[in-house]
């Protein structure tokens, strides 16, 4: 009985708190950038849509069609965490990330001009939506314009921020218009450093919430 009324007590942590305060908070002072990027990069939260799998997909899987095991179809997905506003591509694997961006600051230490990433507040740690997915069969349904509205209202409500930030590739008719009827914008900022090859092209939005 005493074991059950410690775990009673123990806090419940809210599942769609940010991965790490970096704002209104009198901490900030003593965390390191270095600090909030690592906290902030090693954190996510993906938001996923399913449904329950048919009879048919159930025998299909019993004749070993499939190795999933799972009851539920997994339609649609969506990701967000934070990221710095210096419009680079995330990769996913921190560490990459990390390596990266300290190979660009090397080069941008070498100039005498300051970086355009440097000029558009690339220090701050902003919502970023990512790896929005929805199945072929379940397009068409207005399912990925709720899992970016549901990732803005999450951003504004429960992380407090005014921005949310993706890339989308402008290639892509059908994102391109999803994030453009709901208000995103051309930031203007792109991440090409020399190695970056295509990543250039792809185009760098924010909205304000």
């Amino acid at each position: 009985q005493q074991q059950q009324q410690q775990q009673q007590q123990l806090p419940v942590r809210d599942v769609l708190s940010p991965p790490t305060h970096i704002h209104n908070n009198e901490d900030n002072d003593r965390l390191s950038r270095t600090t909030m990027m690592e906290n902030a990069s090693g954190s996510s939260i993906f938001l996923i849509l399913g449904r329950p799998r048919s009879a048919t997909t159930n025998n299909n899987n019993n004749n070993g069609s499939s190795s999933s095991s799972s009851p539920i179809d997994v339609i649609a997905s969506v990701e967000l965490r934070l990221q710095p506003t210096d419009g680079k591509i995330p990769f996913s694997q921190p560490w990459l990330d990390k390596m990266e961006r300290n190979m660009m600051n090397m080069l941008d230490n070498g100039n005498d001009e300051e970086s355009e990433s440097n000029t558009n507040n690339s220090k701050d740690l902003q919502p970023y939506l990512s790896n929005l997915c929805v199945a072929s069969e379940a397009r068409g349904k207005g399912i990925g314009k709720a899992l970016v509205r549901c990732v803005q209202d999450i951003s504004k409500t429960k992380w407090g921020f005014s921005k949310l930030y993706l890339h989308v590739d402008l290639d892509n008719e059908a994102a391109f218009q999803l994030y453009k009827k709901e208000g995103f914008r051309d930031v203007g900022l792109r991440w090409a450093p020399f190695w970056a090859g295509n990543a250039s092209k792809i185009g760098y939005f924010v909205k304000d919430l």
